[in-house]
């Protein structure tokens, strides 16, 4: 792999060349300005696979998934990592490798956002708001509803004319979006729900998580 300078020079570059989406940060749903940057700077030129989880964390936590220096509370990010590239991570039958941890996950952050946008992959939310820390699910599910046509018009914006499969993050994200998606001729991958990591279940994630993506072939069809 080139340098990490080097990698994160061309992701800048890039972003600039890309078609901007309005979408992403203009209207009543939209993402704050360091959110919707970040999560620009690392948007491949084609997505290969979108995964869709629930919401971001909220702002004042300052731990997006695309934020290169989260040190706690990023159980997604490192659950990912482990699961899609767990060579490099170090990290096999459910544990790391001598010489491996999340602390040298974190340390190479950049490195495996350089990783997963050059291969395809793309995180973005179901709702673009951070949702009430004392949200239920059912208040959650109001809010994932009533994002539904943003969600399937940003899918369109981000893809253009290739339609990317998509994986699903959360129960309430499955719940509300599985069918609603589907029925407007998107493909979504996972056949049953994937728990949220942070909310424990790491070992399910993961299979779960490496199921789902096991059907791509190396070209994303």
């Amino acid at each position: 792999m080139r340098g990490i300078s080097a990698q994160v020079s061309q992701n800048i570059s890039e972003s600039s060349r890309k078609k901007p989406l309005p979408a992403l940060t203009s209207g009543p749903l939209s993402y704050c300005r360091a959110y919707a940057d970040a999560m620009e700077l690392y948007r491949p030129s084609r997505i290969r696979l979108l995964f869709i989880a629930e919401a971001p964390p909220a702002y004042r936590f300052h731990r997006l998934f695309y934020f290169p220096d989260v040190r706690q509370m990023d159980t997604l990010f490192l659950e990912m990592m482990k699961t899609l590239y767990p060579v490099e991570v170090g990290y096999h039958n459910g544990q790391f490798l001598p010489g491996h941890s999340a602390a040298a996950i974190r340390r190479r952050k950049l490195e495996f956002l350089a990783r997963f946008q050059a291969d395809g992959f793309y995180l973005t939310d179901a709702h673009e708001l951070p949702v009430p820390d004392a949200a239920s699910s059912s208040e959650k599910a109001g809010l994932l509803l009533g994002s539904l046509s943003h969600l399937s018009a940003k899918i369109q914006a981000l893809s253009g004319q290739h339609s990317p499969p998509i994986v699903l993050i959360g129960k309430v994200t499955y719940k509300v979006c599985a069918g609603a998606l589907r029925n407007a001729g998107f493909l979504v991958l996972n056949s049953a729900a994937i728990d949220h990591p942070a909310r424990g279940g790491q070992r399910r994630f993961r299979a779960s998580l490496a199921q789902a993506v096991s059907v791509l072939s190396p070209d994303g069809s």
